[in-house]
């Protein structure tokens, strides 16, 4: 994977924004008493604060992908193929029970609907391929390309299972299972383009079906 140079305080200070701010979501929703909104709130916030704080990173990315466009919209194509696959397997075989948009807050709230759609598709996809970027840029593994890839997915994978905090056994090896698979996916792009847009635009494009498929 390419070598960048993100100081270590910034990769410890978007790494602890990206797994602690969520956590706060029980404490969050006591004033808003609706977890669609709570997420929507930590989501886009997340995405903010971890672009704001690594937008050198974030338009190297922007950059990379225009100058090799071509390339890039192919793997967009592929990781909106996988991610689809995956998201079927999420729902009918996985099932970890994880957090969805609730229908009722959509219809209720129309006026922040383009507020929630953004939040669960466009900022939940930037933060999270992001964050990914940020957390493999000082590992430098002395293996093939198939392990490194594999590698990075297993651990950062690992690291958004454990961050949400599940109850039992069973929902730690279903959320590790989906976690993984996606992580090593965006790694794979990462990997072959050398940008994380790639990833952010199909995994963006996916979420925003799912909650098309909610107002449906």
């Amino acid at each position: 994977m390419n070598k960048t140079t993100i100081p270590f305080p910034k990769i410890l200070i978007s790494l602890v924004i990206y797994f602690v701010l969520p956590l706060s979501a029980v404490w969050l929703n006591r004033f808003v008493d609706s977890l669609t909104i709570t997420y929507t709130l930590i989501y886009s916030t997340t995405a903010l604060i971890l672009v704001s704080i690594n937008w050198n990173v974030f338009s190297l990315h922007l950059q990379r992908f225009s100058q090799n466009i071509k390339d890039c919209l192919l793997f967009t194509l592929i990781c909106l193929i996988a991610i689809i696959v995956l998201q079927l397997g999420y729902h009918y075989i996985l099932q970890p029970g994880g957090m969805i948009v609730e229908r009722e807050i959509l219809l209720h709230y129309t006026f922040f609907i383009p507020a929630m759609v953004l939040a669960y598709s466009l900022c939940y996809a930037v933060s999270f391929t992001l964050a990914f970027k940020i957390f493999v840029d000082r590992i430098h593994l002395q293996v093939n390309e198939s392990m490194t890839i594999l590698i990075s997915g297993f651990l950062f994978g690992f690291l958004c299972t454990v961050g949400l905090l599940p109850s039992t056994f069973d929902q730690f090896l279903r959320l590790f299972g989906y976690f993984f698979l996606t992580s090593t996916l965006a790694s794979y792009a990462y990997n072959q383009t050398h940008s994380t847009i790639p990833m952010t635009l199909a995994y963006s494009l996916v979420l925003l079906g799912n909650i098309l498929l909610i107002l449906i």
